[in-house]
């Protein structure tokens, strides 16, 4: 019995790990295919914390799903065959009574019980939110400490852990009310319910006669069959008290299965290109009532075209609706470097999401060069986890850029381009693993992301103020080798060191217009305001 008790055990341990891989390895699948990812945490706001539905409630979810076969398959055995064996004792009438009383126990139970699976469902929510609170500190912990925040996150952090201490009393509570009556109904009017029927052979002769025979009638007997029977009923009940119990686990197993279920439902959406947003009116700035948007059904057209980016009429729309630009019309072709510049909230990150296909396209035709061969710098680089060489190869692997014929010598050269050799030295080699968000400073991370333009070597690179913490001189050598290694360049900047390393302007006056002209490198002035030089406004393009 113990090899088959601990045999057990181990079998449902390996079995909720089964569950928990192929659970986990599915919705990495679709949660980390394309840009899914993005469109969950950007576009749809569904889900507030995929990082607690992905890791602990999928756990939980295998957990409890592991223990549901042995919950209810040994109970219902066991049921069967006390019953029988019951029956054969007084008569097939008592199982029969018996398992009916706590069918009806059962159906009055789930009547008038609270629904626990919803409580448990938004207990995990709520610790999700609770998660991503303190998280966030972590994330921006030399911000909130340059300003002082710490007693204002810390009234962040204490009021979304009381709406999680308010849930769970509120949870207990209920759940005492319910076991009284769960008590009254299962336990002590069951026993009441068990004694009348194993003392009917025992103080009513006539049934034990009829039942069991004139032997039955013997005291002796009769107290044997009664300690027997009262064994049979005992285990009888227990198995249906187990599985009335396995039925209220159910209910927090509901509460997992749907929040499971909603991150695969979503999902799913998101993949099929559709998403779910609570609009926000933009006279009122109040919320309104969640709405699907189908990016299928959108009537903008996407055209993969090496050498050239062209914007045919396309509008500039936010996915919350709001319209940025009625109308962009611009083209570019290889070496034609574009300088993009206008106030904050003008559309120019947005005129990227939509290049990079993270916004949907609502209108208009957009010519560009597949995925591969366009590049994004940001502002502020993402830094991988991994070794420094994972830094300026990222997303490839070391295995990629041996492919590519970059081995650690040739990476060295791009180091030297942005002026960062010493690197390598200093922090004890291309393997060295560092939490490099923290070790950089901002120009050395910057520069790293540009060492990592270099290595991709892509026809468009696409420029987002990623040099603001650069010195101009190294700017000038990064911008000039970028140019001299075939790059064309698309840059957001304020900068007007940079107007001599491009031949274009793009500039939004914030208002919904726009001009799209060539550059008079002498005037510096052109790059920043209207009516000077060679220009299209409103959406007229110079072809």
């Amino acid at each position: 019995m113990s090899i088959v008790n601990n045999c057990l055990k181990l079998t449902i341990s390996a079995l909720a790990l089964c569950f928990r891989e192929r659970l986990t390895k599915h919705a990495h699948n679709q949660y980390l295919d394309a840009i899914t990812f993005y469109k969950i945490a950007n576009l749809d706001n569904r889900l507030q914390n995929a990082d607690q539905l992905l890791t602990q409630d999928i756990d939980k979810f295998s957990e409890n799903l592991s223990h549901l076969y042995s919950d209810i398959a040994k109970p219902l055995v066991d049921i069967g065959l006390f019953a029988y064996k019951l029956g054969e004792a007084i008569g097939g009438e008592a199982p029969v009574f018996m398992i009916a009383y706590f069918v009806m126990s059962g159906i009055i139970l789930r009547a008038f019980s609270p629904p626990f699976g919803k409580y448990t469902a938004i207990e995990q929510k709520l610790e999700g939110d609770f998660r991503f609170t303190h998280s966030r500190i972590i994330a921006h912990s030399e911000e909130i400490a340059f300003y002082g925040g710490g007693q204002r996150e810390k009234e962040v952090v204490e009021s979304s852990f009381r709406k999680i201490s308010r849930h769970i009393r509120k949870v207990y509570t209920l759940r005492f009310v319910n076991g009284i009556f769960d008590s009254v109904l299962v336990k002590y009017c069951a026993t009441m319910t068990a004694y009348y029927l194993l003392a009917r052979p025992v103080f009513d002769p006539r049934y034990a006669t009829e039942q069991m025979g004139m032997e039955a009638s013997d005291p002796a007997k009769l107290m044997e069959d009664y300690s027997r029977n009262s064994s049979y009923l005992v285990n009888l009940s227990q198995a249906v008290g187990r599985l009335i119990l396995t039925g209220r686990d159910l209910t927090r197993f509901a509460g997992y299965t749907s929040r499971v279920s909603e991150l695969f439902d979503v999902m799913q959406d998101v993949g099929e290109g559709k998403y779910s947003r609570t609009m926000v009116t933009a006279d009122t700035g109040e919320a309104n009532q969640k709405e699907i948007i189908d990016t299928t059904h959108l009537k903008g057209k996407v055209i993969i075209q090496d050498g050239v980016i062209n914007f045919s009429r396309v509008p500039i729309v936010t996915p919350n609706k709001d319209v940025l630009l009625k109308e962009l019309s611009f083209r570019v072709e290889t070496g034609m470097n574009c300088l993009i510049s206008g106030p904050n909230g003008c559309g120019k990150s947005s005129l990227f999401r939509i290049l990079g296909d993270l916004w949907p396209l609502w209108g208009g035709t957009v010519t560009k060069p597949a995925a591969s061969k366009l590049f994004y710098v940001p502002q502020k680089p993402y830094l991988a986890l991994g070794s420094f060489r994972d830094q300026v190869i990222y997303p490839d692997t070391r295995e990629d850029a041996l492919d590519k014929g970059f081995d650690d010598e040739r990476l060295m050269e791009l180091l030297n381009v942005v002026h960062l050799g010493y690197l390598v030295e200093r922090e004890g080699g291309w393997s060295a693993v560092q939490d490099w968000a923290e070790v950089l400073s901002g120009g050395e991370k910057q520069r790293v992301a540009m060492a990592r333009l270099f290595y991709h070597k892509p026809q468009f690179a696409i420029l987002d103020e990623c040099t603001s913490a650069v010195s101009i001189d190294v700017e000038a050598i990064m911008y000039q080798y970028a140019r001299e290694a075939g790059i064309t360049l698309f840059t957001v900047s304020h900068r007007t060191s940079l107007l001599r390393h491009h031949e274009y302007l793009l500039r939004f006056d914030g208002e919904g217009h726009y001009e799209f002209r060539e550059l008079d490198p002498e005037d510096t002035a052109a790059a920043f305001g209207f009516g000077h030089g060679k220009s299209q406004t409103a959406g007229k393009v110079e072809q």
